[in-house]
């Protein structure tokens, strides 16, 4: 006896058969889902008004890559003058529990910076 396997696409909108998959980016991230015809047409209805508004961008195209967030001035000075090895042996020597390895508690930098007079 053979089996046939057959997958059927639906619309992730309404459940409908006979969707075919889109891909969207929107502000960096990228998405797929499955649209019928009647709903593909709907979103290309709605969406060519901005698209026939906006501007080409040069390159080749989407980037996979996320968004990095913007770094503060403040976390940058703070971080650059910050010596992990100064901070974990001041730790210790005022009976905070630090681990040896890894990201130090923003509880005990802080004391720290206090402690120095940096705020």
């Amino acid at each position: 006896m053979a089996k046939a396997t057959v997958e059927v696409l639906v619309d992730d909108l309404d459940g409908s058969e006979g969707a075919e998959t889109l891909r969207l980016g929107w502000n960096g991230d990228w998405r797929e889902l499955e649209l019928s015809k009647k709903n593909l047409a709907s979103l290309s209805r709605a969406l060519d008004r901005y698209w026939n508004a906006a501007r080409p961008v040069a390159g080749d195209g989407p980037s996979n890559r996320r968004r990095q967030p913007r770094r503060t001035t403040r976390s940058r000075s703070t971080n650059a003058t910050r010596d992990p090895k100064v901070i974990r042996a001041w730790a210790t020597e005022n009976g905070l529990a630090v681990p040896a390895r890894g990201r130090i508690p923003g509880d005990v930098e802080r004391q720290y910076n206090e402690a120095i007079g940096r705020s």
